[in-house]
């Protein structure tokens, strides 16, 4: 099987539905000779911030040298999100081996009839243990499907369990009242296993603890044996501290916004303490950096600033009201324009009922596809009028989140929730199109093969963030081949009042493997918005990796820039391998794609048209969004606002040495 042909194979799996029950999985683990017991799990449920706490706990241990799985679900926009080895998704390729490897472990068990054929999640989870066993991982972090007690990933024995905060949801097939969901949330506790507990209603918290005595579970329980004590908070992320005992964590830091984010690190450090107290080796200081670190896209997170744009993934009564209660901080005065889609499984009227204590303005529209389908836009839109809101039904996402956009307009906020299939599909659509530039980092880094063009767009993006009464410094790392450096451009841009950070003293124009001291405030100084030109090819990319742990720290965004006609990029292909040997060299990761297709002063408005397909086609394969096109003024000019990509037009600096000699 090829990619395509492995996902096809999954989602058809969806016909036979949710069938609970362990006896498909543990057939799974038996044929494919227990993966799962050859590694360490941390186990986590609940209905709200499990999926936070599972990144959290991670990112923690990754921070400690481990080498980590996690698995969650479900996924933004590629299944291949489900499943990560030190926080890099399961490659496509990979995944088609693997299904191809289980489809006859499939077919055996399918043919049982005392089985039946396993379903779309079961088989996600026999893969990701598989996965996991093959690239030996020493953990795992493993976020339960749904409920408990018969989710396919309660197979596992964990080091340590976790339930997060319990609501009615799925009560189909988890129970109608908050005792019954509870007991199906308990049933991942395991004989003599220490299981860390969230807020909870007391129903939902005699249940679980009553679970546990009976297996002899050490509880450990947010409000009584932790606390937490918010400090900061910004749209950069919160400070906070936590108490577990007679233990203080001091000083804690996460770059997620909202309170309830707090409560999700104060359970995570909950796991980790209790994890410390069964002898893993964590440090303090890998908890610290750990949870600095953490990413998890679609929940509560700005993708832009001017306009504000925020998604939230939250697709049920509790976390509509979780995002309720943050807004005030993150939109302040601004009116906010909603765009909505909710399942038919959640309810949907008390859901629109939260949204309309902060929303201004309702856009109704509903997800590409979910798992039990999307309330029609209209009926949503109804519920809206019917609470005093300005609503109307759009029925694409895309054509809904752009009439959010012209809403909200410059001073508003756009604020996209109810589904987390609705965020998946439109996040990098956002990430692409809203706004003048992307919103990035403070460190944003130009990589590409030689000749892309990275010095002349690195320039221009310092001089555009200049313009925005930013202080800026250009970080000269091109080191190996000096044919094009931002150096020689440094009168200029410090006429402009942006600094470049080159060689050492007496250096810079020495053509050396140098760099000056001067750059560690690039990462120090969190008041400098810093860009770096690299090196070409994987060979200048290297430069890098002597810094991975600074840049990581500091949070950083690496646009790759592509330059179809340059040899060794001139398709999706070529481009692709030539990513990640810059990805493999550097020891980081592409956060997105700069299209500059050009022939120097030959360049033709089909030179970039055809260069921002093909990077479309290669942000598409990869998940990873187009942030700009480039061109020069004059080219740019005739392609006449045309162009739905954001456009960077250039003032060209760096000349071939041919044309230096005066």
């Amino acid at each position: 099987m090829n990619y395509e042909e492995a996902i096809a194979f999954l989602r058809d799996l969806g016909k036979f539905g949710i069938h609970v029950g362990l006896e498909r999985s543990l057939a799974l683990s038996r044929e494919t000779g227990s993966p799962e017991q050859s590694f360490s799990i941390v186990h986590v449920a609940g209905t709200n911030g499990k999926g936070s706490v599972a990144a959290m706990v991670e990112s923690v241990l990754r921070a400690s040298g481990f080498r980590v799985g996690l698995y969650t679900s479900p996924h933004l926009s590629s299944y291949t999100e489900r499943i990560r080895v030190a926080g890099r998704p399961i490659s496509r390729t990979r995944l088609a081996q693997l299904m191809t490897e289980l489809k006859p472990v499939f077919e055996k068990i399918a043919h049982d009839p005392g089985l039946g054929p396993p379903t779309e999640f079961e088989m996600g989870t026999a893969l990701a243990f598989l996965h996991f066993a093959y690239e030996n991982v020493d953990f795992a972090v493993v976020e339960v499907g749904l409920g408990g007690r018969l989710d396919s990933t309660n197979i596992v024995m964990p080091k340590v369990s976790a339930i997060t905060n319990i609501s009615l949801e799925h009560t189909g097939i988890l129970g109608h009242t908050l005792e019954e969901v509870a007991g199906e949330k308990a049933g991942i506790i395991k004989d003599g296993v220490p299981v860390v507990v969230g807020r909870q209603d007391q129903t939902a918290l005699r249940v679980i603890e009553e679970t546990a005595s009976n297996r002899f579970a050490p509880t450990i329980v947010f409000g009584r044996d932790i606390e937490c004590r918010r400090k900061s908070w910004s749209m950069e992320g919160q400070s906070f501290s936590v108490r577990i005992g007679s233990r203080i964590y001091d000083t804690l830091r996460i770059p997620l916004i909202g309170a309830h984010q707090v409560e999700n690190a104060a359970v995570a450090v909950g796991i980790i303490d209790a994890l410390q107290r069964l002898g893993v080796d964590i440090g303090d200081q890998a908890l610290t950096a750990g949870l600095r670190l953490v990413s998890w896209p679609g929940r509560l997170e700005v993708l832009q600033r001017e306009p504000l744009v925020l998604v939230d993934g939250a697709h049920n009564i509790g976390g509509i009201h979780r995002l309720r209660e943050a807004i005030p901080e993150v939109v302040e005065r601004r009116p906010v324009t909603a765009v909505v889609g909710i399942s038919k499984d959640k309810p949907a009227e008390q859901m629109v009922c939260e949204i309309s204590k902060f929303a201004d303005a309702f856009i109704a529209t509903r997800a590409l596809s979910s798992r039990s389908g999307a309330i029609a836009p209209c009926t949503l839109a109804g519920f809206a009028e019917r609470e005093g809101l300005q609503a109307e039904a759009v029925l694409d996402p895309f054509q809904a989140v752009d009439k959010g956009l012209e809403e909200a307009g410059k001073g508003g906020a756009l604020v996209v929730c109810g589904s987390i299939y609705l965020v998946g599909n439109v996040r990098r659509y956002l990430l692409e199109r809203a706004g003048e530039l992307p919103m990035n980092h403070r460190v944003v880094v130009f990589v590409g093969a030689f000749g892309s063009g990275k010095t002349e767009i690195a320039l221009n993006y310092a001089k555009l963030m200049r313009s925005r009464a930013k202080e800026v410094a250009v970080v000269d790392f091109d080191i190996v081949n000096p044919y094009f450096r931002s150096r020689e451009a440094a009168t200029a841009m410090q006429s402009l009042g942006i600094g470049v950070i080159s060689s050492g003293p007496g250096l810079e124009a020495a053509d050396l493997p140098s760099v000056s001291s001067a750059v560690f405030r690039a990462f120090q100084d969190d008041t400098l918005q810093v860009v770096f030109d690299v090196g070409g090819d994987p060979v200048g990319a290297k430069a890098l990796a002597g810094f991975r742990q600074q840049f990581k720290e500091a949070g950083y965004d690496m646009y790759f820039v592509l330059n179809t006609n340059r040899p060794f990029t001139q398709d999706a292909a070529e481009a692709r391998t030539m990513l990640e040997s810059i990805e493999t060299a550097s020891q980081l990761s592409v956060t997105g794609i700069v299209s500059n297709t050009h022939m120097g002063k030959e360049t033709t408005t089909q030179d970039v048209l055809r260069g921002i397909e093909v990077s479309e086609s290669l942000a598409d394969e990869l998940d990873l969004p187009l942030v700009f096109a480039c061109a020069h003024h004059d080219v740019a000019e005739k392609l006449n606002n045309s162009l739905k990509t954001r456009l960077m037009r250039l003032d060209l600096h760096m000349r071939p040495p041919w044309e230096r000699i005066s």
